[in-house]
This record gives structure tokens, sequence and C-alpha cells, in this order.
């Protein structure tokens, strides 16, 4: 996915106030982070780091984490 098809994507997403990723990551203030994450992406294309939470981020809207949360000690 080119980077360009990431911003298409989440120009029209409807994104929550938090986002369960994985078993360990939640993402908190999920607009703000599409926002930071973007602007990374454009300013330092190279790096790969922001684009990898862009599609983290999507898969999880796409395919939202339904299994069992980390057991608290």
């Amino acid at each position: 996915m080119t980077d360009q098809e990431l911003i298409t994507f989440f120009e029209s997403a409807a994104l929550p106030e938090t986002l369960r990723i994985d078993r360990a990551t939640t993402q908190l203030d999920v607009k703000g982070a599409v926002e930071r994450n973007i602007g990374m992406m454009q300013s330092s294309p190279k790096d790969g780091n922001a684009k990898h939470r862009l599609m983290q981020i999507r898969h999880a809207l796409e395919n939202p984490y339904s299994g069992p949360a980390i057991p608290k000690l």
C-alpha cells in the first residue's frame, strides 16, 4: 500500500476514540495518532515506523481484536 493510499483511507475512515490493536496494545486518541503518523510519514519517507503504525491501525479497524486481554497480576 502506498503512502497516498493510506492517507486516502484515513481521510474517509470513522476513527474511534480508543482502539485495541492487539493483545498488548491499545491506541488512545486514535485521530491524533493518525494525524501525527501521517505527518511523520510525509516528513521522513525513508523512516518506515509511522507507516507501520498506520498499517497496524488500519488492520485493527478492519479486523477488530477480540481475543483475551493480558491477565492482571
